[in-house]
């Protein structure tokens, strides 16, 4: 969910005039004026990637990570969204995505990946393996 989002962009349009702390400027650390009306784009993918929360191996899947005490990656971690607009559906989600993946380890405990290539995402709607999903049971 962090290094392969399912929705890599997500957006919002201000329902009043607002200031943002930063994102303004030559370097992106001024205030940034966002009119009423204003569409914003939220890139979790971008997000979930950041070198400064999430080290240099931003963009490798270590689920290690996640035991250290120092991270607090807040808001840099939305796979869902947040606030209000939060998706309605994310414990469904992450309920059938662990259930599913239990069940298929306890129904095929030496499942192996048959695909020789490395991951490819492809991105549409939501984000998708490119090459399909080769697995079968080891002999």
């Amino acid at each position: 969910m962090r290094v392969y989002p399912s929705v890599f962009l997500n957006a919002r349009w201000a329902v009043r005039d607002t200031v943002l702390p930063r994102g303004g400027g030559p370097d992106g650390q001024s205030p940034c004026f966002v009119p009423k009306g204003q569409k914003v784009l939220i890139g979790i993918n971008a997000n979930q990637r950041r070198v400064d929360i999430w080290g240099l191996d931003a963009d490798v899947f270590r689920p290690e990570r996640w035991a250290d005490e120092n991270l607090r990656p807040g808001l840099a971690y939305t796979p869902f969204s947040t606030g209000p607009r939060i998706c309605l559906g994310q414990q469904v989600a992450l309920t059938t995505a662990g259930y599913t993946l239990v069940r298929l380890l306890q129904a095929c405990p030496d499942i192996e990946n048959r695909d020789p290539r490395p991951y490819k995402e492809m991105v549409k709607v939501i984000s998708d393996s490119a090459n399909g999903v080769l697995v079968g049971r080891r002999q």
